[in-house]
């Protein structure tokens, strides 16, 4: 037992600061890209039509955060708190990139596809030259899970390969 005055209470007195890195990796990133392709195609072969649509807007989502890391050289991956998003501010390589584009994390910590694609750097390229493919699933949000929504196989297979070249052009 320590008593008052000891080594233990000494500690006590010192601010430590700890913090855990949880970035998603690029490895990651990229995994997970390739991992919602395949389930949303799984869940297409089910007839699971509204849930694969479901699936693939978030392979589009993490696609546009992969392609936010590259272009602003987040090179531990995307970030996932504001202690995290600091380590890119304070760093030489990153804080140019960032200086006046991107002043918050919720700048880009979030699901909304258009402002995801404005932060990407792809923007004019994708609305350019694939504006019917981008508007086939710009409408997706995380609140789908939400709805009961009724899809066609086609109207799946559309927004499946819809995805699949969109997400080739973003990265």
């Amino acid at each position: 037992m320590l008593k008052s005055g000891s080594l233990g209470f000494h500690l006590t007195s010192y601010s430590f600061l700890i913090f855990i890195i949880d970035m998603i990796s690029i490895k990651t990133l990229r995994e997970l890209i390739d991992q919602k392709l395949k389930d949303a195609e799984a869940l297409i072969n089910k007839k699971r039509y509204s849930t694969a649509i479901y699936i693939l807007g978030y392979a589009i989502e993490v696609a546009l955060k992969l392609k936010i890391c590259k272009l602003l050289k987040f090179s531990q991956g995307f970030p996932e708190n504001k202690t995290e998003f600091g380590i890119y501010q304070n760093n030489a390589k990153t804080q140019n990139l960032l200086y006046g584009a991107i002043v918050q994390l919720k700048d880009i910590k979030h699901h909304d596809l258009n402002k995801l694609l404005f932060y990407s750097g792809v923007e004019y390229q994708i609305k350019l030259n694939y504006l019917a493919e981008w508007n086939l699933i710009v409408d997706w949000n995380p609140d789908m899970r939400y709805k009961i929504q009724k899809f066609l196989k086609k109207d799946a297979l559309e927004k499946a390969n819809a995805t699949k070249l969109l997400i080739q052009n973003i990265l």
